[in-house]
């Protein structure tokens, strides 16, 4: 009895340090409510993906049957977005640049004003040499940035 109530309890922590993974923030609830009623929550999120990526998903589970309202649904794709997105160079405005990659407005504006001139970003070689954009700090956020042509 004692060992099952011990598995039990490592259970319930291993289950918190999972949700624990989940930012503290508003989403989460709705979050948990709608997909981990189908899927552990790490396998929600061990994938990043951009806003669309996470539209289309959800858009994918509400055709397999998933409820929910369409604030929640909307709520959903907003936190999976924020917090385990990516972030499409060649689709975002130079505020969403300077907030997912921590750049400054300077950096956020030659990426935009290089899109202008040049066309699509084709890979994260063509982004570290755009200048007055800080490589180091792009080689730190490299996971989170997506090319989408």
């Amino acid at each position: 009895m004692l060992a099952l109530l011990l598995l039990l309890g490592h259970e319930a922590a291993v289950g918190q340090a999972k949700e624990s993974r989940l930012p503290d923030a508003a989403g989460r609830e709705v979050v948990k409510k709608l997909c981990a009623t189908c899927h552990e929550i790490e396998a929600v999120i061990s994938s990043r993906r951009t806003r669309i990526g996470w539209e289309r998903s959800v858009e994918d589970m509400i055709a397999r049957g998933a409820r929910g309202s369409d604030e929640e649904l909307d709520a959903v794709v907003e936190y999976l977005a924020t917090y385990f997105g990516k972030i499409n160079v060649n689709a975002a405005s130079t505020e969403e640049l300077e907030k997912s990659l921590g750049l400054s407005a300077k950096e956020a504006q030659a990426i935009a004003e290089y899109r202008r001139q040049n066309g699509k970003i084709r890979d994260f070689e063509e982004l570290k040499r755009i200048p007055s954009v800080n490589a180091e700090k792009l080689q730190t956020k490299r996971s989170l940035i997506a090319f989408s042509l």
